[in-house]
């Protein structure tokens, strides 16, 4: 499975899909949070390769694409062969690619290595505002572009700081990181048991956007009382 999503990439990025293929591709990406976070860490990677090994990798690639249409055009071989050196092609990109996506991770903590959210409840403790369950169960469900529309339509008088902290991740998860700090900024100024974890939210927003000054001055402010404070010290110790 790892396989043939890295090799849709793969096609993706090297524009060798068909507008039909591209067209499920790009929808895939807007529906599946895990597909998308993989596929920007693939396209990070497929960068990086561009700008520090351009020629070597156009060489390796090339290579293995004339192996595979070399088998492909044998009419003699057994069927087996050209699939074979399909999965040969990408068994060996995918290890070229994670080689250097180990070396770049190895060097910078990512957001994506941090932002496993605790489910939300709070409809246990909530009632008369359906719209919440469907914010919860959209969250849950990591729809977090559903979940963003449903957390707006919750009134004020009905909103409160555990709310206000699932709205943020859902924003700070949709790239909307203005909006997000704003709710988390607030939280963090009052007194509520959620003011730790809106420190730790504020840290992985800049973590996300690469502000790593941000992030290491924001995290390093968080008590050792704090839920998250160890795998705080762990980004701290990778900026």
């Amino acid at each position: 499975m790892q396989e043939e999503m890295y090799f849709a990439f793969e096609q993706y990025l090297g524009n060798e899909m068909n507008l039909e293929e591209k067209a499920a591709f790009e929808n895939k990406l807007l529906e599946d949070t895990y597909w998308k976070e993989n596929f920007e860490l693939y396209q990070q990677t497929h960068q990086f390769l561009k700008n520090k090994f351009s020629s070597e990798t156009v060489a390796f690639k090339q290579n293995l694409k004339q192996i595979a249409l070399e088998n492909q055009s044998n009419k003699n071989s057994l069927k087996i062969i050209p699939m074979y050196s399909k999965w040969f092609a990408v068994a060996a990109t995918v290890v070229l690619f994670c080689s250097i996506w180990f070396f770049m991770q190895s060097n910078e903590p990512n957001y994506i290595e941090y932002n496993q959210h605790e489910k939300a409840y709070f409809t246990e403790r909530s009632e008369g505002v359906a719209v919440l369950k469907e914010a919860q169960d959209a969250f849950n469900a990591k729809a977090y572009e559903s979940a963003v529309g449903y957390f707006e339509q919750i009134p004020k008088a009905n909103r409160n700081e555990e709310i206000n902290l699932y709205h943020a991740i859902a924003l700070l998860e949709t790239n909307k990181f203005e909006q997000a700090e704003a709710l988390l900024q607030t939280i963090k100024s009052g007194n509520s048991v959620y003011k730790e974890k809106a420190i730790w939210y504020l840290g992985l927003s800049k973590l996300k956007q690469k502000d790593y000054s941000s992030c290491k001055q924001l995290l390093e402010a968080l008590p050792e009382s704090a839920d998250d404070y160890s795998k705080a010290q762990e980004i701290l110790e990778k900026l």
